[in-house]
């Protein structure tokens, strides 16, 4: 079974936004991880690290809160950060 079907619709929702701001501010990570076909498993990895975001924002009512877009970027790029660092 694909790995997005057992999400929760709320979390469906929170994975689609990762994916536009994921795609949108680290357009060149996005597409090497596509590439190398571990789009999907970042995004669940990401998605598991903004959940107290999307938990204190109260999301999708604030999708369209820059706050809550610079919180998901610098989360990203931590979590990039902390990638890059083992090796990817």
């Amino acid at each position: 079974m694909h790995p997005l079907k057992l999400l929760e619709p709320d979390e469906r929702e929170r994975y689609d936004y990762l994916q536009k701001v994921f795609e949108e501010e680290f357009e060149q990570t996005h597409l090497a991880f596509h590439v190398s076909g571990i789009l999907i498993y970042e995004m669940l990895n990401l998605l598991a690290a903004c959940k107290y975001l999307f938990d204190e924002f109260g999301f999708p009512e604030s999708e369209d809160s820059r706050l809550l877009r610079y919180a998901v970027t610098g989360t990203i790029a931590e979590y990039l950060e902390g990638d890059l660092a083992h090796g990817f």
